[in-house]
């Protein structure tokens, strides 16, 4: 009788390939995940599902989230092949058409600059008013000095003609 050898421990046999048959439900693995990432009655109902290739797919499913409206949940699913396990990638909320987005960012030296300019301008017109101002200060007192002058003349001819009556 021939002797068995051992093999050494580190050393695994590999199996013999088998068809696996089972198959998961990428859509319930996406919607489950979405679900963990949102608040409860956030997620609404399941829209598409984009194949973006080479086994990734992207759920998609409406957003019942306060403020956020026309927005989505996305879920970024990769799987090999359908008997492999899927791999979850992302859970992100993307806008859709037609819903409410904050405006582009702006860099902050372009807003300094514009308030900058928005100062230099408000100054300008506060200098312009000031000056108008100004005018209109130097004429009202021309007017009343104009009409004090006249007083004192018509006061002046009263009192003359009190001094002819008087004699």
């Amino acid at each position: 009788m021939a002797k068995v050898k051992k093999l050494p421990k580190f050393v695994k046999l590999i199996k013999p390939v088998k068809e696996i048959k089972n198959s998961f439900d990428v859509k319930a693995f996406a919607e489950v995940a979405a679900k963990s990432a949102a608040r409860p009655n956030e997620l609404g109902a399941f829209i598409e599902v984009i194949e973006e290739g080479e086994g990734v797919h992207t759920y998609l499913f409406e957003a019942n989230q306060k403020g956020y409206v026309g927005w989505r949940w996305s879920v970024t699913v990769f799987q090999l092949d359908p008997s492999s396990e899927p791999t979850l990638s992302e859970v992100v909320m993307i806008p859709s058409e037609g819903s409410i987005k904050a405006p582009n960012w702006v860099p902050w030296a372009e807003r300094l600059a514009d308030y900058q300019a928005l100062q230099q301008e408000l100054e300008k017109q506060a200098k312009e008013d000031a000056e108008a101002n100004a005018v209109e200060a130097v004429t009202e007192e021309e007017v009343v000095l104009e009409e004090e002058v006249e007083l004192a003349v018509a006061d002046f001819e009263v009192s003359e003609e009190t001094k002819d009556q008087a004699n």
